[in-house]
């Protein structure tokens, strides 16, 4: 009687959600080519002009003054826009934005010097400039349309949230691209095109059920993920364990079959056998990824953590320049941004470009070598009331909890302590910034989500062809079981019916 609960609640929970975890199968597929859109750092700083100091007037403090704004800023940018120095502001989770190249000895009025925000001029300047801050940012294409939005299908991130509203641009280029320009500082934030949003719709959007309206009430979005997903891993582990019941090695049935069922079903029994664990692995891993109940997930720096690594707060008086010279002249050739940190209570240039970060001194400008591991360790030591340092280890191919581009930091230090959580951090030597940390429970998050949904496990980690080949057969497995689980669902439906 049991068993047939079981048969009952297995074949009913399959009739619901078989269509869905079909879904999430090829949807799956088609997520390990195309991803959703995002502007990648490289990407958008590869279409900015060469930073000419040369240009600057105003000093950090001077720009912020004219933002009317009381505080300091938590992050500001330096960078061309439109072929002119700008300064970029955060604070209060939105950022601002000051042209650099006015002169503080012109008595001027502080509306000529800063800028009104794009979405505070007239409608129609206000579009203009969109429109030409895309055109300029993608090259040879014109706009056809420009829109001003809060969200739409590709800029449901939180990410966007600092630049909120968007103005979105659609170009006439072959790509059929869309640029979304933020409308407080006239940055592009976002770039899709027309292949990509259409893989996306059946890739990621399906995926995670990633509908604009649902996704805006991130709450109610992520509980019926959650639970679409829970019902998923009892389905499937119900199946397992039904399989497993009817297999029969030894005596086996009629016509010496090791499964009592005959067509769709008896593809479902067999398949569900050897992809079932797949399967359920697969659906639990994805299901831990939304941290029910609060378990398990990534670790972050928290904001205790980042001042104090850095060491004191960073001010705007803190944040110079350094003297257009021919010294500091050959150490920001090429640099398409700067922005200001702070470590160990000393104030440095972080400098980008779509290659590389690297540091600078505010004084000289002069590049800043590589710290040393001394160094490291001792302002790690600071972080938290973790003891002494129980390891520090250079690595240059990351580890298993830590994926390194070594083209892009080549030196990184793993600083391990000996706390009850072994709390590790991963600290590029280059620019003195936290890659990534980790404590225990971060660690489970990783093999149960990193590696039993995306297959990140050894020897699959660092092979990404031999990562997908794998992710391809067992996603196979799963559509041929969940397409013969959908098959035999309607045909019972449809006997019910009749």
């Amino acid at each position: 009687m049991k068993l047939r609960y079981l048969h009952l609640t297995h074949r009913w929970l399959g009739i619901g959600l078989g269509l869905f975890i079909l879904l999430w199968f090829l949807s799956g597929l088609v997520m390990l080519f195309v991803a959703y859109p995002q502007l990648t750092s490289a990407e958008r700083l590869s279409h900015l002009d060469d930073l000419a100091l040369q240009q600057v007037k105003l000093d950090v403090a001077q720009a912020w003054a004219l933002t009317g704004k009381q505080g300091e800023p938590e992050r500001v940018r330096l960078a061309m826009r439109e072929h002119r120095p700008a300064y970029y502001f955060l604070q209060n989770g939105l950022w601002l934005s000051v042209w650099a190249d006015a002169s503080p000895n012109e008595h001027i009025q502080v509306k000529s010097v800063q800028d009104k925000p794009i979405k505070d001029k007239s409608n129609e300047t206000a579009k203009a400039e969109a429109t030409r801050i895309a055109e300029q940012f993608q090259g040879n294409a014109k706009a056809m349309a420009v829109t001003l939005i809060n969200h739409d299908q590709w800029s449901i991130s939180s990410s966007l949230n600092e630049h909120r509203p968007l103005y979105r641009v659609a170009l006439d280029d072959a790509e059929a691209s869309e640029l979304y320009v933020a409308s407080h500082t006239g940055e592009v934030v976002l770039d899709t095109k027309g292949t990509e949003r259409a893989w996306s719709w059946l890739g990621s959007v399906i995926h995670w059920i990633y509908f604009t309206p649902l996704r805006m009430e991130r709450e109610i979005w992520r509980q019926i993920v959650l639970w679409l997903a829970f019902a998923g891993v009892v389905l499937t582990s119900l199946g397992l364990w039904l399989g497993i019941q009817r297999i029969r090695f030894n005596r086996r049935y009629s016509h010496d079959r090791v499964t009592p069922y005959r067509g769709w079903a008896r593809w479902h029994h067999i398949v569900g056998l050897n992809a079932g664990v797949f399967c359920m692995t697969w659906l639990l891993s994805g299901w831990l990824s939304l941290t029910p109940f609060g378990w398990f997930s990534d670790r972050s720096l928290s904001a205790e953590e980042s001042a104090r690594w850095a060491g004191a707060k960073l001010t705007v008086q803190d944040m110079k320049l350094p003297l257009v010279s021919s010294t500091a002249n050959r150490s920001l050739t090429g640099i398409k941004e700067i922005e200001w940190l702070r470590f160990a209570g000393h104030s440095y240039l972080l400098t980008r470009n779509e290659q590389q970060e690297s540091l600078i001194d505010p004084q000289s400008g002069v590049p800043v070598t590589s710290f040393s591991a001394a160094v490291l360790q001792a302002q790690a030591s600071k972080l938290g009331a973790y003891g002494a340092v129980a390891s520090a280890h250079w690595l240059s191919n990351g580890d298993l909890y830590f994926n390194q581009d070594a083209q892009i930091t080549p030196k990184v230090l793993r600083i391990a302590f000996a706390d009850a959580l072994n709390t590790t951090y991963y600290v590029d030597a280059r620019t003195t910034k936290i890659l990534a940390s980790q404590d225990s429970n971060s660690r489970v998050y990783r093999w149960l989500f990193n590696g039993l949904h995306r297959m990140d496990i050894p020897p699959l980690g660092d092979r990404l062809l031999a990562r997908r080949i794998t992710i391809f057969i067992l996603s196979a497995g799963g559509v041929l079981l969940t397409v013969a689980g959908i098959v035999l669902g309607w045909r019972r439906v449809r006997r019910k019916w009749s």
